[in-house]
């Protein structure tokens, strides 16, 4: 029996689907999270570490966590775009890294899944990764997920995986239909807005092809539980600093967290002048208050949380092809993720496109990225398929010159292509130090990041020191390099 899986390693919730090879199919994998009721294979992102070196995952992490935060960590996806953060954790008397805590929960998935199909061994695996992600945090997470013992077959775009689970549900759809379609991914930690193309031949062959995508980093739904939080505990008059003892203030922010998270999912069913009341005791503290669905849209508004959405969807649109597209030429408008279920946030697109933002009824959008990504691992392992997926860089890459990012291939550029050879000199380059590549679509160096060097040392100069450099990508996305000197050429793939 074989076992091939698609992860969506999210920032607040994982996702893990199964690919069957038998009839194609994609299912998700239940009871990897022993406090969830059967049906419900979404759980937390979330790992504690016991004083006798078990490791716990899931919801029952999240009380623990709550009494003894020293060694539970909640959000570690967030910290893989830090160098240099490390999490001292008592019960191991030893510091990780995101790479390390990234690991265990991965082991703890390969192990569930295991021990759940007869201790059968995990065949391989496709990761679902923000768009925004960098060449640097896709090699922490695929470091990771290998360092547990998974063998990674590739790893996805969360919204081209949405997507492919689009393109399976469209079973309806007519053959030479095509339309263009934006993925609103409003995920827990990141925002990714992402414009394809979806076309089914009239051989019944699909076609998604990536034509833009932006995103922001460390905006998502757990920026919105923050102001959420602050708000409506200042409303109640309730100050977190205030509360003198530690144990009851962890307490406190850990249920008052989950309350609101709560209150988001119930606010879409709510009209708009409606009020709702807040009468509950939370951690010893008595909190009454109101909220309405004016009053949170005021509070994201006041944090230019709305601002932030149609910037980064008019970008998405301005910045898609050469001429760039206006509203009108998208079909559709997908929605993804569950910070999507807040009604403020649909009635920005709706102003925005002139048409109700859809979610796909056969299945729940927070599921719809793992789905993906288990159809996507199915069609690395099969020889056949009727899916061709047409992927590209979501930044420039380019070298450092000074304080200038000289770009070498552009953003959108398909993967596994190269750029044409540029020629630099290394006459000035002091103690033969490393090339430093980057990625970014800002001229200033200050706003790109650093995702690799290119080793210098055994380069075989002549006199001029001059050496060609090419940058580009393999077919499953990694940055690779070729380095033209004295005759010979060089490659490798950023590290």
């Amino acid at each position: 029996m074989s076992l091939y899986l698609g992860i969506d390693f999210g920032t607040s919730t994982n996702y893990v689907t199964r690919w069957n090879e038998s009839d194609n199919s994609v299912k998700g994998v239940p009871n990897l999270d022993p406090m969830l009721y059967k049906g419900d294979e979404v759980f937390p992102n979330v790992i504690y570490y016991c004083q006798n070196g078990e490791k716990l995952v899931g919801k029952a992490v999240i009380k623990r966590a709550s009494i003894d935060p020293q060694n539970g960590i909640i959000g570690v996806k967030r910290r893989l775009v830090e160098d240099n953060w490390e999490y001292y954790i008592p019960a191991l008397n030893s510091s990780y890294s995101p790479v390390d805590v990234c690991t265990d929960i991965f082991q703890y998935i390969r192990e569930k899944v295991s021990l759940n199909n007869g201790g059968a061994s995990v065949d391989g695996v496709v990761i679902s990764v923000p768009y925004a992600y960098g060449n640097k945090e896709r090699l922490k997470i695929r470091r990771a997920a290998e360092r547990a013992g998974l063998n990674v077959l590739d790893l996805i775009e969360e919204p081209v995986a949405a997507a492919i689970s689009y393109g399976i549900f469209q079973k309806n759809s007519t053959m030479g239909h095509s339309e263009k379609i934006m993925v609103f991914d409003f995920g827990g930690g990141t925002l990714d807005i992402t414009i394809f193309s979806y076309e089914k031949t009239s051989d019944g062959q699909i076609t998604i092809e990536v034509l833009n995508t932006e995103g922001l980093r460390d905006f998502g739904g757990q920026v919105i539980d923050d102001i959420l939080f602050s708000k409506i505990s200042e409303k109640a008059r309730i100050y977190v600093s205030e509360i003198a003892n530690q144990e009851q203030r962890i307490k406190y922010q850990s249920e008052m967290t989950e309350k609101i998270i709560e209150l988001k999912e119930e606010s879409r069913y709510w009209d708009e002048d409606e009020e709702e009341d807040i009468d509950d005791n939370i951690s010893g503290i008595r909190v009454q208050t109101t909220v309405s669905t004016d009053e949170i849209e005021n509070w994201l508004r006041g944090e230019r949380v709305l601002e932030k959405i149609r910037d980064s969807v008019n970008d998405a649109l301005w910045n898609c092809g050469d001429k760039g597209l206006d509203p009108d030429d998208i079909d559709r408008v997908l929605l993804v993720g569950g910070s999507c279920n807040l009604n403020m946030v649909k009635k920005a697109l709706r102003d925005i496109f002139n048409r109700e933002p859809e979610e796909c009824g056969a299945i729940d959008m927070n599921k719809m990225v793992g789905y993906g990504a288990g159809v996507y691992c199915g069609l690395k392992v099969r020889d056949k398929n009727n899916i061709r997926i047409i992927q590209k860089l979501s930044y420039s890459i380019g070298v450092r010159l000074g304080a200038n990012f000289d770009k070498l291939i552009e953003k959108n550029e398909r993967y596994g292509k190269f750029s044409e050879a540029r020629k630099y000199s290394l006459s000035g380059n002091r103690d033969n130090r490393d090339i430093e590549i980057y990625q970014g679509n800002s001229r200033d160096i200050t706003k790109c990041f650093l995702i690799g060097k290119i080793p210098v040392s055994h380069l075989v100069l002549d006199d001029s020191k001059d050496i060609e450099i090419a940058l580009g990508t393999t077919e499953t996305g990694m940055v690779a390099y070729k380095v033209y000197s004295n005759g010979e050429c060089f490659e490798g793939i950023l590290e």
